[in-house]
C-alpha cells in the first residue's frame, strides 16, 4: 500500500545523499522550497513529471521514490552505494602539508568542511582548506602540548564550537549486523561516521557506504602520517571493506543544543595548555611519553645516559625530535591565534611569548635535522652532538617557562 510518509522520508533521504539542501533541490527543480518542504513532510506528493525529474537527478528508479521497501530485494543484486557530499565544495588544500602528524585534529577539520561551516571562500565560492583549523583543533584538543600523549577522551569543546556533539558506541555491545546498521542509519541521516581503531590503523570518517554497509567509503587519518592527514579530499575517498570485523568503536556524530563561542574555547584551552606545559611531575615509564617541563630534563638525561654508554648512536631524538618540532610550532601558532580571537587578552605578553617560543623553534628545527641525520654521524662526533642537543634543550625550557610566565598574565585577564 502506498504510504505518504515513507515517500517523504525518502526523498529526504535520497537529497542529502546527494548534499543538497532543500533550497538547493528546489532550485534544481525550478519549485518552491515550500514545495520540498511539503513532499518531505507527507503533506503533498510530486507529480508524475516531477518524479521523473527526481529519478534523474538521484540516479534512482521511480519505484524506488514512491515504495522504498519494495526494492529492498532488488538492492540484493548489487552493489548499491550511497553517498553524503560536504554541504558546501571544499577547495583544495592551501597548507604546507608537514608537519600535520596529529590525525584527531585533522579529522576536526574534516568535520567542519564536511558540514560547510568554515565562513571562509575562495573566488570559486568554495570553503577556505588550510592548516587553520588544524592549528584551532590541536589546542581546543589539549593534544598539542603533550609528547606522544592525548587526552584520555575527546574534548567536548571541540564539537561544541561547530555546534556539534558525538556518541561513542562499541563494536563489543553489538553484533555485526547491528553495527553495520547503526552505520548505515547515521550515513542515511546525512551525518558522517567516525570508526575508531582499537590498533594502530586509519581512523575513517566515513560518509558513505556500499554492499550494505559492508564496506565504508570515507577518509582516513593516521597518527604520524603527515601525507595522509593533510589530504581532506572528499573527491577522491578509500574503501574500507570488512571494517566491522575489527575492534573498533563507532563514533556517532549529532547536532548539538548549544553552541560553544570559539573565543571560550580558545580560552579554555589556553588555561588548560598552559597548565599542561608547565608540569614538572612525570608519570610514566616511558620518560618521553607526558606532558609538561618536565619532558626537557628527561630528554636530557637520556643523552646523558648515551654518552655514559657510549652508545654508536643517538637513539632518543626518534621520533622525539619531530613530535617536539611540531608541538612547539603548533603551540605558537595557537598563541598568534589568540591574539586575533580574544578580544580581552593582552596583546603586548601574548607577543613577548610569541618571542620566545619562536626562538624554541628554532632549536626545535636544529634538533629535528640532527635526528634526521643520526645514522650518519662519525662515532667520534657522537658525545659533541649530544651535548650540543642538551644545550639547546636546557636553553628551550629556560624560554618556555619565560613564555609561559608571559601567557599565565596575559591569561589572568580574560579568566572567568
Amino acid at each position: 500500500m502506498f504510504d505518504v510518509r515513507k515517500m517523504g522520508e525518502q526523498i529526504a533521504r535520497l537529497r542529502t545523499g546527494r548534499g543538497y539542501t532543500q533550497e538547493q533541490l528546489a532550485e534544481e527543480l525550478k519549485v518552491s522550497p515550500q514545495a520540498v518542504s511539503k513532499w518531505e513532510n507527507a503533506k503533498a506528493v510530486p507529480e508524475t513529471a516531477m518524479l521523473c525529474r527526481l529519478s534523474e537527478l538521484f540516479n534512482c528508479s521511480v519505484d524506488r521514490i514512491l515504495d522504498p521497501s519494495s526494492c529492498v530485494l532488488r538492492d540484493m543484486d548489487f552493489d548499491y552505494e550511497f553517498l553524503v557530499r560536504p554541504r558546501i565544495p571544499v577547495a583544495d588544500y592551501s597548507g604546507p602539508g608537514w608537519p600535520k602528524s596529529i590525525s584527531s585534529a585533522a579529522l576536526l577539520t574534516a568535520v567542519k568542511l564536511f558540514f560547510g561551516l568554515e565562513p571562509r571562500r575562495d573566488a570559486r565560492g568554495r570553503q577556505i582548506h588550510d592548516d587553520e583549523e588544524y592549528i584551532l583543533q590541536s589546542a581546543i584538543g589539549n593534544i598539542c602540548f603533550g609528547y606522544s600523549w592525548s587526552p584520555d577522551e575527546w574534548v567536548h569543546d571541540s564539537f561544541l564550537i561547530y555546534g556539534l556533539d558525538y556518541e561513542i558506541y562499541s563494536k563489543a555491545d553489538y553484533s555485526e549486523d547491528e553495527f553495520i546498521a547503526l552505520a548505515c542509519r547515521q550515513i542515511e541521516h546525512g551525518y558522517p561516521v567516525v570508526i575508531l581503531p582499537g590498533e594502530y590503523t586509519d581512523t575513517v570518517f566515513a560518509v558513505g557506504f556500499s554492499n550494505h554497509g559492508r564496506i565504508l567509503k570515507g577518509l582516513g587519518f593516521l597518527e604520524g602520517d603527515d601525507e595522509k592527514n593533510a589530504g581532506t579530499d572528499f573527491d577522491h575517498l578509500s574503501r574500507y571493506s570488512g571494517w566491522y570485523r575489527t575492534d573498533c568503536d563507532m563514533m556517532i556524530v549529532k547536532p548539538s543544543d548549544e553552541k560553544m563561542p570559539l573565543e571560550r574555547a580558545c580560552v579554555n584551552a589556553l588555561l588548560k595548555g598552559t597548565a599542561l606545559l608547565s608540569n614538572t611531575e612525570h608519570y610514566s615509564e616511558d620518560k618521553m611519553q607526558g606532558h609538561g617541563v618536565v619532558i626537557y630534563q628527561n630528554w636530557c638525561d637520556l643523552l646523558r645516559e648515551e654518552n655514559r654508554n657510549n652508545s654508536d648512536q643517538i637513539e632518543c631524538v626518534f621520533p622525539h625530535a619531530f613530535i617536539h618540532y611540531e608541538n612547539k610550532l603548533r603551540t605558537k601558532q595557537f598563541f598568534e591565534l589568540c591574539i586575533n580571537i580574544i578580544p580581552d587578552i593582552d596583546r603586548e605578553l601574548m607577543t613577548l611569548a610569541i618571542n620566545q617560543y619562536n626562538d624554541i623553534i628554532s632549536s626545535a628545527e636544529e634538533i629535528a635535522s640532527l635526528a634526521h641525520q643520526r645514522d650518519s654521524f662519525p662515532k667520534e662526533s657522537l658525545k659533541e652532538k649530544r651535548n650540543h642537543i642538551i644545550e639547546m634543550l636546557r636553553r628551550s625550557r629556560e624560554q618556555e617557562e619565560l613564555a609561559l610566565h608571559y601567557i599565565q598574565r596575559a591569561a589572568a585577564s580574560v579568566r572567568k
